[in-house]
């Protein structure tokens, strides 16, 4: 038996569509238990000012290990190790691990001990209220994330080296585990404290479960040594544009919980609730294609073939469409249904319900349009150009950033915040105001994307064309199977069962069931290739054992990159 996992763990990935089913699959269940990890801390606490500090105290710790983790990237690690012999491979390693150690426990401690005045002026509202002694203790206790799971990239590294892909896309299960160990178990001992070490136990997890392979490889049997400084000072200049880009996103976020925090008490709970579900989907369809895409890109131009590096991302790209649009237009309808199932539980009453699920459905709009992002900037980091990514997730940040905060002003007029509460029906709910956040972001997602789309049209011509086609096709199947599923919800709202839960759950279920039927009929008949394609795959694991999908891709993927997605 132990010999049969060890195998799968270590079992080797190849194709596009197999690397993405991998991928999807562990992304779908590490958000499911994400969506635990929330369920308990909505039941636990509702959308109130518990939570809200819960939150506010990721910022810093998140922030931290974007920065840090970015320039210890699998992106840039397992490059240096594929030309490396095995010793120069454990050189290599020795002196990243010793280098991101001492900077990483080094930034850490400075932030510690500018964490209140850095606080202060992030959520004003807190000190006020009396809260920073809580929120720094917490921030404190969570910068030990930032270094754990830094040193889990660096395992990264090794883990897909060794063709160990299935062991690493495993690593942010056990991150939620740990998390939801400390809302079970610590929180009842130790209070809110008790969360954030939870949080410290989920990265320690993280990092943790790859490390008995990597020691049977043969590295970390000797004392770290500090042998190719030169080396590490290369990985990280070239890290230095990525690990700014993705700063932005995180500055993105500290920008809108900053702002949160100035409203009604619990809209920082409701738009991380709202965001942490918008993230499944992104994580399943978004970051899968984009990772799985990465290798083949990386390959395509080095050999200089550029007609068949846009074929694979325009393939990538119509899948991301394929899947995102539907789901867009699912969650616009079942919003209500989707939240209440997942979070309707304890503390969080009917009000917390109807403030998240309008978030999700705003913030659901940009779906599509963060996917594309995310395979487009993969193109970039393949092509080796990285000032594009990092102009267009500054343009994000800071629009996004302004324009909520322009929209905060606005719906402060109460014409304005009427016709948003009628628009997205919350009628007299208060704190309907926190969505200009998520009116923002996803505006802001848009605006970024058209902006990166049209810079690659420019500098890879015919994406575009290539991809124009499907993207009509997939707008009809996502209106069509909108249209079915409000219908089903429609004939099913008379139905009432013992449980209001299950009541709600069996007319989602329905709804949604009927919204895919329908979509799926629509590509069918209009003969959207990728629709073809997901039927053949589907068949051919089904009756075929496994099929290998021309122009073979491995997993590469990061655990900073989906920092913002937990």
């Amino acid at each position: 038996m132990m010999r049969r996992a060890l195998q799968f763990f270590s079992g080797e990935v190849h194709g596009i569509h197999s690397a993405v089913y991998v991928l999807a699959v562990f992304a779908l269940l590490s958000s499911l238990l994400a969506l635990l990890r929330d369920r308990l801390l909505a039941h636990s606490f509702g959308a109130g000012v518990e939570l809200d500090i819960y939150y506010a105290a990721f910022r810093i710790p998140d922030f931290l290990f974007v920065a840090l983790g970015a320039l210890v990237s699998v992106y840039v690690i397992i490059p240096e190790l594929a030309h490396r012999d095995d010793e120069s491979q454990k050189n290599y390693i020795d002196t990243i691990f010793l280098g991101f150690s001492i900077l990483a426990v080094f930034a850490g401690g400075i932030a510690a001990f500018f964490s209140p005045a850095i606080l202060t002026a992030l959520f004003p509202h807190f000190v006020e209220a009396g809260h920073l002694p809580t929120l720094t203790s917490l921030t404190r206790i969570m910068l030990l994330q930032p270094v754990l799971l830094g040193l889990s990239n660096i395992f990264a590294a090794i883990t897909q080296t060794k063709n160990r892909y299935i062991l690493y896309a495993s690593s942010p299960l056990f991150y939620n585990l740990g998390i939801i160990l400390g809302i079970v178990v610590l929180y009842p001992m130790w209070g809110l404290s008790g969360l954030a070490w939870g949080v410290v136990v989920g990265a320690l997890l993280h990092a943790g479960i790859q490390v008995p392979s990597i020691l049977r490889d043969g590295f970390f049997r000797r004392l770290p040594r500090f042998k190719e400084a030169s080396d590490l000072l290369r990985t990280a200049a070239i890290s230095i544009p990525r690990a700014l880009a993705l700063s932005m996103n995180q500055i993105t976020i500290i920008g809108l919980t900053a702002m949160a925090g100035i409203l009604a008490v619990g809209s920082i709970s409701v738009f991380m609730f709202s965001f942490n579900l918008y993230s499944v989907p992104l994580a399943v369809i978004g970051a899968s294609y984009s990772v799985a895409a990465f290798p083949s890109l990386a390959r395509s131009l080095s050999q200089g073939r550029q007609g068949e590096f846009i074929e694979n991302i325009a393939t990538a790209a119509r899948h991301v469409l394929f899947w995102s649009l539907p789901a867009t237009a699912l969650i616009i309808v079942l919003r209500a249904h989707i939240v209440r199932v997942v979070l309707g539980s304890g503390a969080f009453d009917w009000t917390d319900t109807r403030l998240t699920a309008a978030s999700f459905a705003l913030l659901s709009l940009s779906l599509a349009c963060q996917g594309l992002i995310l395979l487009l900037v993969r193109g970039y980091y393949a092509a080796g150009r990285t000032f594009i990514p990092l102009f267009v997730s500054s343009t994000i940040a800071f629009v996004t950033i302004g324009l909520s905060a322009l929209l905060v002003q606005i719906f402060k007029g109460d014409s304005a915040l009427s016709f948003l509460q009628s628009l997205m029906r919350l009628q007299d709910v208060s704190g309907s105001e926190m969505l200009a956040l998520a009116i923002a972001y996803a505006s802001s997602v848009l605006f970024g994307a058209i902006i990166l789309i049209a810079f690659f049209e420019r500098r890879f011509a015919g994406f575009f064309t290539l991809i124009s086609r499907s993207l009509a096709q997939s707008i009809v199947a996502s209106f069509a199977g909108g249209v079915a599923a409000y219908g089903m919800l429609s004939l099913t709202s008379p139905l009432t069962l013992t449980s209001t839960l299950a009541s709600v759950f069996v007319k989602g279920f329905a709804g949604g069931l009927t919204g895919i039927t329908i979509s799926a009929l629509v590509y069918a008949l209009l003969g959207n290739r990728e629709f073809i394609e997901t039927v053949a795959e589907v068949r051919g694991r089904l009756w075929r054992g496994s099929i290998k999908v021309e122009g073979g891709a491995s997993i590469v993927s990061s655990a900073e990159e989906t920092a913002e997605l937990k």
